[in-house]
């Protein structure tokens, strides 16, 4: 995927919402095992506030306009997007960027 159309899409406006139950999986972070919720449906990636703070508090956000569908007529504006997070699955270092919110 171009680095134009990854801009876009983070850009856009277009509330992120999950309609499927998620899977858990483990990956370690800074050396941390952690169970991290795994969803395919939800075209982004989302890390609550409380969670950047405590394994990424030093990397700045980007800005957002992004929110989360959180009920019906109720959603929560992003706090920004934290880029290239590195989580570590099994053998495989992945660098992904998150959306994060105060949930």
């Amino acid at each position: 995927m171009s680095s134009e159309w990854i801009e876009e899409a983070e850009l856009s406006s277009e509330e992120i919402q999950i309609h499927t139950p998620s899977l858990t999986i483990q990956c370690n972070i800074h050396d941390d095992l952690v169970d991290v919720l795994y969803n395919p449906t939800v075209g982004a990636n989302i890390m609550s506030a409380s969670f950047a703070s405590a394994y990424f508090g030093n990397e700045p956000l980007a800005p957002t306009n992004k929110s989360l569908r959180v009920a019906p007529r109720s959603s929560m504006k992003g706090r920004g997007i934290l880029h290239s997070a590195k989580l570590h699955h099994g053998d495989v270092v992945m660098a992904l960027d998150f959306h994060i919110f105060d949930i």
